[in-house]
């Protein structure tokens, strides 16, 4: 008896477990859909824009606010945007471990996660907007409350396996005992007793120990016609108890049924309040990018502005030339056909600069092969004025011959982003023989230019976020924060290169890698 007990105890036991675990898995997994789902209605704007700057910042500041959440990566367009708690990179790939799990339908799988090391509960979901699939996202929560929760489970059934073990080994002994002496002179006594009669008695009065197993069987036989009368009792009470208790629960759901109301009335806030503050966000982001344009504007005026000064001065000096030969009667044909010749091309050179600098800014359709070389010295040109006003040298050590095929004057641009923050550190710390170093050369099956200045360098605490958009550390009519991380863009989206930085001994090191062959 005490074996089948404990047999099918440890059966339930390992059952109940089981079962418990599914429970907690499951309530993890509808978490990370209500979650997902939350993120994706959040984000399908930003997602059908294309708006990378906002997916990025909504999810950093949804993690930063929610503890069991581990991570969040973001598949659009074969590329991930990876967010952890304290920092997001942009990536190409990830690991086979978590991109194995990108499927049509939602899966979660319990794994350690390769960025932090941990073991995580991973949901994977693909990011469906108006029945059409725009990717995947990946959710990663901390085990760390599943596994007290089972550790406490644990420890429950650990206890309450200990008791029972203790109440079926005491109840068993004491069964076998009674049973264990020859009463066969009860017998019949026992066998009327188990059909109900307990109206019989042993008369066996001997002061043997049949006799006083006589006595104990009576006193037992008196005892179970008290207990049964008592359990009689019990029973109407336990009526009167389950009906109570029955109000009670009524109660219950009713006080339950009210806080439901109270939350789907609370959701219906929220959702308003979401809605507002995307629309706000939108908003924001337009007046962000409108100033963005107006200080690429601004930066373009300046340079302009630079090239121009010499020639102008040149206009001047040959208009002042023939009036002052016109007033003292000096003024001869040939003399005036030389100052209107300087004056006409000085003209054509001005037009010529504003020409430049147009075309420099039309974006490019399709991609074409050209020379790295000649896209940094166009680049050069623009700033050459600017440079040479700050008395900024530039040191070249190129190898001309290097040809890449992309989009030129996106790769310009980005180029001449880096130019510009290069000089407007140099200006701003006040350097001393304030020089530019430029090396281009082949790494491989890359094109590598590398761009430094030698204004001392980084800040190492701020280094991992000059990529980000609108992080600056210029006053805020000097610059949008937003020149790296277009060139960022530029450089690893639309070329599918990389863009970083480093402290030198000079200064920032900025180096452009692009792929030599790349797909057409």
């Amino acid at each position: 008896m005490f074996l089948a007990i404990l047999f099918f105890s440890s059966i339930f036991s390992i059952y109940y477990i089981t079962s418990q675990k599914k429970e907690i898995i499951k309530s993890l997994e509808q978490e990370a859909k209500s979650i997902a789902q939350i993120l994706i209605y959040s984000m399908s704007d930003a997602i059908v824009l294309d708006d990378n700057s906002y997916i990025v910042e909504f999810n950093y500041d949804f993690l930063s606010h929610h503890e069991l959440l581990n991570s969040i990566v973001i598949e659009k367009n074969n590329k991930y945007f990876i967010i952890n708690k304290d920092k997001w990179s942009y990536e190409t790939n990830i690991d086979t471990s978590m991109k194995s799990l990108e499927k049509e339908n939602s899966v979660y799988k319990m794994m350690v996660d390769p960025s932090s090391k941990i073991e995580v509960f991973h949901y994977v979901t693909p990011i469906i907007i108006s029945g059409s699939s725009w990717g995947h996202i990946h959710l990663s929560f901390s085990l760390q409350q599943f596994h007290k929760k089972i550790e406490n489970m644990y420890y429950s059934f650990f206890t309450f396996f200990v008791i029972l073990l203790v109440i079926i080994f005491l109840i068993s002994f004491f069964i076998a005992r009674s049973f264990s002496k020859p009463i066969i002179s009860l017998n019949e006594v026992a066998n009327e007793i188990s059909k109900g009669n307990l109206g019989l008695r042993s008369f066996n009065n001997n002061s043997d120990e049949i006799g006083h197993l006589s006595k104990s069987f009576n006193m037992m036989i008196s005892k179970i016609e008290s207990s049964q009368k008592e359990l009689k009792d019990s029973y109407e009470k336990l009526e009167d108890r389950v009906e109570e208790r029955t109000l009670e629960l009524n109660k219950t759901n009713k006080m339950l049924e009210d806080k439901t109301h109270e939350l789907e009335q609370l959701n219906q806030v929220l959702d308003k309040k979401v809605k507002e503050e995307v629309e706000k966000r939108a908003k924001q982001e337009k007046l962000l990018m409108h100033q963005s344009r107006l200080a690429a504007m601004g930066e373009m005026i300046g340079n302009i502005a630079h090239q121009w000064r010499q020639p102008l001065s040149m206009i001047t000096t040959a208009a002042s030339g023939m009036k002052v030969e016109k007033e003292f009667g000096l003024s001869n044909n040939e003399s005036e056909l030389n100052k209107i010749e300087v004056i006409i091309k000085t003209s054509n050179y001005l037009s010529n600069t504003i020409e430049d600098f147009s075309n420099f800014f039309k974006p490019n359709k399709y991609k074409e092969t050209f020379h790295i070389e000649d896209k940094l010295q166009q680049s050069l040109e623009l700033v050459a004025s600017s440079l040479k006003f700050h008395h900024i040298t530039v040191e070249e050590n190129l190898d001309k011959t290097i040809e890449i095929k992309g989009f030129p004057n996106e790769y310009a641009q980005a180029i001449l982003n880096i130019l510009t923050n290069s000089k407007d550190v140099l200006v701003q710390r006040k350097i001393k023989n304030p020089t530019i170093f430029i090396k281009l050369y082949k790494d491989n099956n890359y094109a590598v230019l590398e761009i430094e200045d030698n204004a001392g360098g980084i800040d190492e605490k701020i280094i991992d976020k000059i990529f980000e958009p609108y992080f600056t550390t210029k006053h805020k009519y000097q610059g949008t924060g937003i020149g790296l991380y277009m060139s960022k863009m530029i450089v690893e989206e639309n070329m599918q290169g990389k863009l970083g930085v480093e402290n030198s001994k000079h200064g920032a090191l900025f180096k452009i890698k692009i792929p030599i062959e790349l797909q057409s």
